[in-house]
């Protein structure tokens, strides 16, 4: 454990593996992670029955890999990504785990959970299937043909042969090791550190500002179980408890390298060793370097982003200091006072941009213009930091009553541009 060493900047050829096990904090770590990688990089399939139709070839220009596809994936693609993986605690896994089943009507396991309590899920032959040491044999599974999806085909012919099979303890040694050669270990119940903590490992900015993410309605009251049916759930996660406290262990070893200093260290190395650009086209369906910046989105066919959910959104370029460089952006807000409240910080120096609307009359859209001299650029040599500073996020739900986004809107961003003066 103490041997691990951050991974380090990503090179063009490397590849990323979101192995997501299911019920854990999947959709907010693959947002985050989709953030760091231009759209087209992105490989689309999150299921094994989606992927496997398509030749290494044709997955071979895809550098990032999210999705449910356990260990399969390196024999699919023909290669070995770093691994970023994420443990939950489980029991609660488990009881996440049965409220999908009952609430996803194509599951295959739908009708027979519907109109269950958990007890009897977890006492029945199904649950033993579905819920024993789940964590840890879909770290473990990669047979394609014996154990496809993580379902043994042993799940129609011998249930005591699967039972003795996914309780052996080999299944536990394979695990861990998985974890400890993984680039990134997470656990759910530490999400926000956990982003931090991955931001470090691969050279990515700093976080300050955390996506939520989906958590029950309603907590898990262990209480209500019999002890006949508590004793069972412990049984059935026996393994996957050892394998929790591993990740946790792994997860708090690593983490408490991450100091301010340190994150803010490997971020500017990082950047360091990224060319000098003198030009730079970017469109939000690249990869973002910054902080305060919600899911990309393509409204009428060019891709955005908005700033949010704080007031205060940064972005930062490689760009070069030895000649004057022309910066030129089109931004939008919701309302006509966030606009004009729009403030453009370089290098930690506030700027008066030059400016101009984007229609008439105008709206709360404009295109912004501004000389960054070669002392400006120098006062960072690692990176251009542009912060851009508003009076308020808007919630168009409570802003309006015909809308329906409840999301922290700050700006709005469809390119930047830099060229030489």
């Amino acid at each position: 454990m103490n041997t691990w060493k951050p991974h380090g900047p990503l090179g063009q050829d490397d590849k990323l593996y979101f192995l997501h096990i299911p019920k854990t904090a999947g959709t907010a770590l693959r947002t985050f992670l989709e953030s760091r990688f231009a759209v087209d990089e992105i490989c689309p399939y999150l299921t094994t029955p989606e992927i496997i139709p398509h030749p290494p070839s044709a997955l071979a220009r895809y550098r990032l890999f999210c999705g449910h596809h356990g260990m399969y994936l390196p024999r699919i693609i023909r290669a070995e990504p770093a691994i970023v993986t994420v443990l939950r605690e489980p029991i609660e896994r488990c009881v996440s785990h049965f409220r999908h089943l009952q609430a996803t009507t194509n599951d295959w396991l739908h009708e027979k959970v519907r109109g269950k309590t958990f007890e009897q899920f977890v006492m029945s032959e199904d649950g033993v299937v579905e819920l024993l040491n789940f964590q840890t044999r879909f770290l473990v599974n990669d047979d394609l043909r014996r154990d496809y999806y993580g379902h043994s085909v042993l799940r129609q012919t011998d249930l005591k042969a699967l039972e003795a099979k996914y309780a052996d303890p080999s299944q536990l040694v394979r695990a861990t090791a998985l974890l400890d050669r993984a680039a990134f270990v997470g656990v759910q119940e530490r999400f926000d550190d956990g982003l931090r903590l991955l931001s470090y490992t691969f050279g990515w900015p700093p976080v300050t500002t955390f996506p939520k993410y989906n958590t029950a309605k309603v907590a898990f009251d262990p209480s209500g179980l019999t002890p006949a049916a508590m004793d069972r759930l412990n049984e059935l996660t026996l393994l996957d408890r050892a394998l929790y406290d591993h990740a946790r262990t792994l997860f708090e070893s690593r983490l408490a390298r991450v100091t301010p200093e340190a994150a803010e260290n490997a971020y500017r190395e990082a950047m360091l060793a990224r060319p000098r650009l003198h030009r730079v086209a970017y469109g939000f369906d690249q990869p973002i370097f910054g902080d305060n910046w919600l899911t990309r989105e393509r409204p009428e066919g060019q891709w955005r982003r908005w700033s949010g959910p704080g007031t205060r959104t940064t972005l930062d370029l490689p760009l070069a200091t030895d000649r004057p460089l022309l910066l030129r952006f089109f931004v939008g807000a919701q309302t006509p006072d966030v606009m004009e409240s729009m403030r453009l910080t370089v290098n930690g120096v506030e700027q008066e941009p030059d400016w101009w609307p984007m229609h008439d009359p105008p709206r709360a859209q404009r295109t912004y213009e501004l000389v960054l001299e070669p002392d400006l650029l120098r006062l960072n040599p690692a990176y251009t930091r542009l912060t851009f500073d508003v009076n308020r996020v808007v919630v168009p739900a409570e802003e309006w009553p015909d809308r329906t986004d409840k999301r922290r809107l700050a700006l709005y961003f469809f390119w930047i541009e830099v060229n030489p003066r």
